[in-house]
Formats: structure tokens, sequence, C-alpha cells
């Protein structure tokens, strides 16, 4: 009778495959490293589609149209732009792409990105900092072919591997990046399994926060999808991103409050009962 009580009170922790639920992240502080991985890689290669297709919606027809206007004797010689006779411009919603010949000369652009071809260097900045953005020199002596005839064929070419090149970048970064905050969010984890009474291990700790992160990488990738068809602006992705980490936050502690009790509750009974 004893034995079969005590078997009863034991209960095998539950199967670890989805991270949607408090209940579900808890359950990857008890699974095993390689279901943990299979979730992360998962949802990685979500984002990683979601960010493709958006390049490939958003950034490559400008691209394709910037090249297009080009004429063929635009090159960089001798890190200067030369062949450009007056100022040529690709812009888009997401996406704006100049060739400015002349220093000083204020374009308007109004594109969520800006990059600029300048008389000496590349400039890369948003609409939220117009005047303000990364420069890179070309340097003394850089020599690039911009004319058309030479960047469209290349790009025809290139466009595939380096969509396929930044999908892969974005699983390889989402894996790390998720691997150094987990290693960051143990510790609060393992305290507020502390406060709540509840048994987490390190390593346990580790995994669920790990486990806590995908809810809001998997809402940032619908943001993106939304911002790619233009449903919401820079802004409103900008909120996006502050939520999904807030949503972080918020699987991590419900989930390390749904980890196994300390101190779990006694089957009830009349004590004068033998």
């Amino acid at each position: 009778m004893t034995d079969d009580s005590n078997s009863a009170s034991v209960r095998e922790p539950p199967a670890a495959w989805q991270p949607f639920t408090f209940g579900g992240v808890a359950a990857f502080a008890d699974a095993r490293l390689t279901r943990l991985l299979a979730a992360e890689l998962a949802a990685a290669i979500l984002l990683a589609v979601a960010a493709v297709w958006f390049l490939h919606r958003a950034y490559c027809p400008v691209i394709l149209q910037f090249i297009q206007t080009m004429p063929d004797s635009a090159r960089v010689d001798g890190g200067i732009l030369k062949g450009v006779p007056q100022t040529l411009m690709a812009e888009s919603q997401f996406l704006a792409m100049v060739a400015k010949p002349q220093s000083g000369e204020d374009i308007g652009q109004d594109a969520d990105l800006q990059i600029q071809l300048r008389q000496s260097d590349v400039c890369a900045g948003s609409v939220f900092w117009p005047d303000w953005g990364w420069d890179w020199q070309y340097g003394p002596g850089a020599s690039l072919n911009l004319a058309r005839s030479n960047l469209e064929p290349w790009w025809s070419a290139w466009q595939p591997v380096l969509l396929a090149g930044a999908g892969v970048a974005v699983v390889l970064g989402l894996l790390l990046v998720w691997a150094v905050l987990a290693t960051i969010y143990m510790v609060p984890a393992k305290f507020m399994a502390w406060v709540a009474d509840r048994f987490l291990p390190w390593g346990g700790a580790w995994r669920l926060s790990s486990a806590a992160l995908l809810p809001g990488a998997l809402v940032m990738a619908g943001a993106m999808v939304l911002y790619g068809w233009s449903v919401i602006d820079l802004v409103g992705l900008s909120f996006f991103a502050a939520v999904h980490l807030m949503i972080g936050w918020v699987y991590l502690v419900g989930g390390s409050c749904k980890t196994t009790c300390l101190f779990p509750d006694e089957p009830k009974g009349n004590p004068f009962t033998a």
C-alpha cells in the first residue's frame, strides 16, 4: 500500500515538444539537449525564411533597379566615384540607393534604410537619423567597376547565393545569440525557481531559458512578414522588436514557476485510519 502510494506520487516529467505555454517551456528543463536544439533549429529556420523572403521582396528589386540606372562609365578610381554625371536614385518604402557624385546635395530620402555612394565613401543610415550613419571610405587605391554591363550579370548570378548565405547566417547567428542570452538568463531563472520553491538545476535553468526565448522569436518573424507586406511600418517593427524581448521574460518567469515543486502536497486522508 505504501509502495503504491509512493510510486503514484512520483510523476514522470512532461515531454518537451512546444514552448508556447509556461508548462511547455518548463518541460525543457528536464528534456535532453537534442530536443531543445531541434526546437531552436525549427524556430531559427522559420525566422531565416521570413528574413530571406523580406530581403527578396523589399531589397532585391531596388538593388536591381539601381544597378540598371548606372551608366557604363560609372566606376571608383583611386578612391573617388567617377563617371556618374548626376545623382542617380532607386527608392522604395524600405530601401533607397543613391549615387551622389557631388557633396552637399540634399536628396530628400524617405526610405527606411538609405545607402549612398558618395564621392569618396559609402554611407548607410536610417530614416530615424537622416543626417547620421555608418561611413566606409573607398580607400586611396580602391578601384571598382560600377557599370551596368558589369554589375547586372554579377547580381543575377550571385543573388541566390547571397540570399542563401543570409539565411544560413540568420540561423547560425540566432543559435549563437540564444546560447549567450540563455547563459545570462539562467541566473534569474534559478533565482525565481528558488523563490517559488521549485527544483531547477543549472543545466535545466539554461535549457528553460533557451526555450523561453523561442515564442518571442516567432512573434518577431510574424512582425517581419507584416512589415514586408507594409501592414506595419518601421516604427511598428521597432515596437514588436521591444515586445518580443518582453515576451521572453514573461515566459522565463512563468516557466520557472512551473518546474518541479520542492514540497509537493501530501495526499490528504484520515490520520487515525490504519
